[in-house]
C-alpha cells in the first residue's frame, strides 16, 4: 500500500477540482487539512525560517530543507504559501495575524 494510499479522496478531490479551473471550495480545503492532521489557518514559525506550522503549532512543510536558498527567499516564498492557502480557506490576515 502506497504512503498516499489513506489520502487518495482529498487528493482525487482537490485535483478535480483544479482541473476545472474552478475555485477549491473553502470547506474541501479546510477539511483536506483537518483529515490529514493540520488545521487552518496556517502561519510562519517564528523560530525557525521556512517551517509552515498548523494552528496548533504544529510542523506541517518547511521550505529548502537544503538550505539552497537566501532566507529572505525562503520567508517570501513561505508567506506566499501561506497566504494563498489561508485567504483560499476563507481565513483573512486579520484573522490570523491578531
Amino acid at each position: 500500500m502506497s504512503i498516499i494510499t489513506p489520502y487518495r479522496a482529498i487528493i482525487d478531490a482537490l485535483s478535480t477540482a483544479s482541473a476545472k479551473a474552478q475555485p477549491i471550495r473553502k470547506s474541501l480545503l479546510i477539511t483536506g487539512f483537518r483529515d490529514l492532521n493540520a488545521e487552518l489557518p496556517l502561519r510562519l514559525s517564528e523560530e525557525n525560517i521556512g517551517v509552515v506550522l498548523d494552528a496548533h503549532g504544529r510542523d506541517v512543510f518547511t521550505i529548502d530543507v537544503n538550505n539552497e536558498r537566501p532566507d529572505e527567499e525562503v520567508l517570501a516564498i513561505a508567506h506566499l504559501i501561506v497566504e494563498c492557502v489561508n485567504a483560499e480557506a476563507g481565513f483573512s490576515t486579520e484573522k490570523f495575524n491578531g
